[in-house]
């Protein structure tokens, strides 16, 4: 029987900060203000270009208005370790 385990995917962070925003009903430019980032970078974020620093992850969560690790804890996607012959 093969276990999952987890990875961090910055594609699923990049999804959560953007349903988060979307969620608290900011636009970029706002959610960047708050979040004391640029535009891009949030842009980026969100699209999962970038693995941000936990600093920076703390900044977006706070300007997002959520916890810290509500945030975190949505990166983690479970995956399957690859099969050995």
């Amino acid at each position: 029987m093969i276990q999952q385990t987890r990875a961090y995917s910055t594609a699923a962070l990049g999804l959560a900060i953007a349903q988060a925003r979307r969620a608290a009903g900011l636009t970029v430019d706002q959610a960047a203000e708050r979040s004391g980032i640029s535009r891009r970078h949030l842009l980026d974020l969100e699209h999962g270009k970038k693995k941000p620093l936990i600093t920076t992850l703390a900044d977006v969560a706070d300007g997002l208005g959520i916890p810290l690790g509500l945030l975190a804890e949505r990166g983690w996607i479970a995956v399957e370790p690859p099969q050995l012959p």
